[in-house]
């Protein structure tokens, strides 16, 4: 049996968090013996207890930031008490430049990597690009790449091919469609008057394009009044975007929920999910509006490009930062139901036959296994 550390230093529970969570529901106990090291006020400690594993806390991870010179003293002697304890095989680090650091410097055996996000723009610089070198040639043994879009990022900052591992992210589709049935709406949105529903799910940070989508959704208000506005998520522009709201005179008709645990009640509810991100290494949200046969409105970039499976397939596409196109494609969904089925069926067979969470960790496990006998 494999003992393996996964380390994060997310607080919040974003595309990485989720990622995590729906390995540790579904990994191979009799395989894997499995750890997480994260932050102390990280919101994964209480699912990942729920999910059986036991779950440690470093005051030196850099909360939300993958790297803190600062720290890496504390860190890697934490860690390296850590791997001798618990006779640990391999690390996997899930961004988190830190914990690949102090996983070297102590000593483990195989360093694992997953990319989950995409870089903004190249490196520039000298500095950068010795940095650059440094993670490539230094801090890991293989980098799993979560979309082809990702893979293409890796090659062209220079990670040569054969320490790439290309492995879909998934998600528990029976569990996700159970969750969805028995999830209890929230009462705000609870409303006599017969209403469309169009939401967003995701951090609210910049790359997600939230203004994009409330922009859209006062465009989408000026030609009709039936449809309400749900933004599902937390992050450090909340209070930005409630005043964005304000400021286009839509408060009345958009709800921001704050966190959510049960994400899947509030998919449920919705027409149409809108994915407006400037830059998505993959987009699980979409899986899980997929799963539940809800038709997109998704910015053509990155992962999501490879999710759709080709404009109009499953979702419709729409040019990053463009709330014109957003407004323009969810009208035109929410005027034609038969499309709307249409899709969502096609959604459900590409879920089903492509993103599921046994895939996902099926095939990280067998890399597991495959770098320690190399």
């Amino acid at each position: 049996m494999l003992r393996v550390l996964h380390i994060i230093s997310d607080t919040n529970i974003g595309g990485a968090g989720r990622h995590l969570l729906t390995f540790l529901e579904h990994y191979d106990r009799a395989r894997l013996a499995v750890w997480v090291l994260c932050p102390p006020a990280s919101l994964l400690l209480a699912p990942c207890a729920e999910a059986g594993v036991e779950t440690l806390t470093s005051r030196y991870l850099a909360g939300d930031r993958s790297f803190s010179g600062r720290g890496i003293a504390g860190l890697t002697r934490e860690l390296r008490a850590v791997v001798k304890k618990y006779r640990i095989d391999i690390v996997h680090t899930h961004a988190s430049f830190s914990g690949r650091l102090a996983a070297k410097a102590a000593g483990v055996r195989r360093i694992v990597y997953t990319k989950h996000r995409m870089d903004w723009e190249a490196p520039r610089g000298l500095l950068k690009k010795q940095a650059l070198a440094l993670l490539n040639n230094f801090t890991y043994h293989r980098v799993i790449a979560v979309s082809q879009a990702v893979k293409g990022d890796l090659l062209h900052s220079g990670v040569p091919e054969d320490r790439i591992a290309l492995i879909y992210n998934g998600i528990d589709v029976k569990r996700f469609r159970e969750q969805a049935r028995r999830g209890a709406p929230d009462p705000r949105l609870k409303n006599g008057k017969k209403r469309r529903i169009v939401g967003i799910v995701g951090r609210l940070e910049p790359e997600k394009g939230h203004r994009f989508f409330l922009e859209a959704a006062a465009a989408i208000l000026k030609q009709r009044k039936d449809v309400f506005f749900i933004v599902v998520g937390t992050g450090s522009l909340a209070g930005e975007l409630a005043g964005l709201a304000r400021h286009l005179g839509i408060s009345e008709h958009v709800l921001f929920t704050g966190y959510q645990d049960n994400i899947a009640a509030f998919i449920a509810m919705m027409d149409v999910l809108v994915i407006p991100s400037l830059t998505e290494a993959f987009g699980i949200v979409m899986l899980e509006a997929m799963c539940l046969a809800k038709p997109c409105v998704a910015s053509a970039v990155g992962g999501l490009v490879e999710i759709a499976g080709g404009d109009g397939r499953t979702a419709l596409l729409i040019p990053p930062g463009d709330a014109a196109a957003i407004a323009a494609k969810v009208n035109f969904l929410l005027e034609r139901p038969d499309l709307i089925k249409a899709m969502g069926l096609r959604a459900v067979r590409e879920v089903e036959e492509k993103f599921t969470a046994e895939k996902m960790t099926g095939k990280t496990t067998k890399l597991y296994y495959e770098l320690l006998k190399s």
